[in-house]
């Protein structure tokens, strides 16, 4: 079975017309997709480094490092997860010829800045919009403003019926992208799961050890993304695209009910020293993101535990993605801040709107 979707269907064209894009590619997943797109770019430029945010999902890290290209890590400003222009000014100087601008928890970043800094057609912005799904930035919905757009309609996402999508401004490149895609050997789910299962498992003795207090720093983190390649050649599911098109088409309510459930955690939590991250006018967020300021790595997970434990969904994503590649801790200050502070709650079918105001109070109870 082939990872992309070969005949084009109802979902490619309603995307190219909802985005006004010359070409939408449905892929089983996001991260492959940029994969295929940044092998494309080396091979066609000869150089191959990519700026992106280092708070970011260890996935997309993935997708670089199988493309053979370099990573340069931006740091971000805790207050929104977003990198401000001067790191994008920064990657540039040092010879990133491409720019991965992230939306990260659905806070819409300005692609009209970093096409300045990274222009065509020497260079390449692809407009990661995973989890921004319906966003708005100053002048397009959040995976129209790059040369490339990503999609996610995976696990967790606003749409989660599986697959992704890439968005192309250039017929000719997504002609070339699609080849490389329909190339691709999906892996069994068998090894795929394995891989995941032991990342996690390794990845959990390192955040032990972080939070224990160990003075290795980042140490215990570098290469822990090693051999992960093959998690990202998943199966496309062609059964999965009838239902993405009717919950595109019925987004417009979707996206509104996620506005506001935001604004219900935003009041519920008014006053308990979490501050949003974002969250703003132009979010359709992914998950109601918040932080709380100074606090330290066994802080957070002694009240992320506390919540679970009185039944919140809670997550503490991302950890600092340079770190995976062995890059040591306080080289991206706002990157760890974000990490070591950051709380994430569930806006999706299964967070009621009655159920936010209960939760909000007992996460109110804790923090006090």
């Amino acid at each position: 079975m082939s990872t992309e979707l070969s005949p084009r269907g109802d979902l490619a064209r309603l995307l190219e017309r909802r985005y006004n894009i010359e070409r939408a590619v449905p892929v089983s997943r996001a991260a492959l997709g940029l994969r295929a797109v940044l092998e494309y770019w080396r091979e066609r430029r000869g150089v191959g480094r990519v700026a992106l945010p280092g708070a970011i999902c260890h996935e997309v890290v993935v997708a670089v490092l199988a493309a053979r290209c370099e990573p340069i890590f931006c740091d971000v400003d805790p207050a929104d997860g977003l990198v401000p222009q001067s790191e994008w000014l920064r990657a540039r100087s040092v010879g990133a010829e491409v720019a991965v601008v992230v939306h990260l928890y659905g806070n819409p970043a300005d692609l009209e800045v970093v096409k300045t800094i990274f222009p065509a057609p020497d260079c390449l912005v692809i407009d990661d919009a995973a989890q921004a799904l319906g966003s708005h930035g100053t002048t397009c919905e959040a995976g129209a403003g790059g040369d490339v757009g990503l999609l996610s309609f995976g696990p967790t996402k606003h749409i989660a019926v599986g697959n992704a999508a890439l968005l192309f401004k250039s017929a000719e490149i997504a002609e070339e992208v699609g080849l490389r895609l329909r190339r691709t050997t999906p892996q069994p789910s068998a090894t795929r799961g394995a891989l995941a299962e032991g990342f996690r498992a390794r990845l959990e003795i390192a955040r032990a050890r972080l939070r224990g207090g160990s003075d290795e720093g980042s140490a215990p983190f570098a290469g822990l993304l090693e051999g992960l390649e093959p998690m990202l050649a998943t199966p496309y599911s062609p059964d999965a695209e009838p239902s993405t098109v009717r919950a595109l088409l019925g987004y417009a309510a979707a996206a509104q009910i996620r506005v506001e459930k935001k604004e219900l955690w935003s009041r519920g939590l008014a006053g308990t020293g979490l501050e949003p991250v974002g969250m703003s006018d132009g979010c359709v967020p992914w998950r109601y993101a918040c932080r709380m300021p100074g606090l330290d790595w066994p802080g957070q997970h002694r009240i992320a535990e506390t919540l679970r434990s009185a039944g919140l969904h809670v997550s503490n994503w991302y950890l600092p993605a340079h770190w995976f590649l062995g890059q040591p801790a306080g080289a991206l200050p706002g990157v760890e801040r974000l990490a070591r502070e950051v709380f994430q709650f569930w806006l999706d079918e299964s967070a009621a709107p009655d159920a936010i105001v209960r939760e909000s109070g007992i996460v109110r109870r804790v923090m006090s």
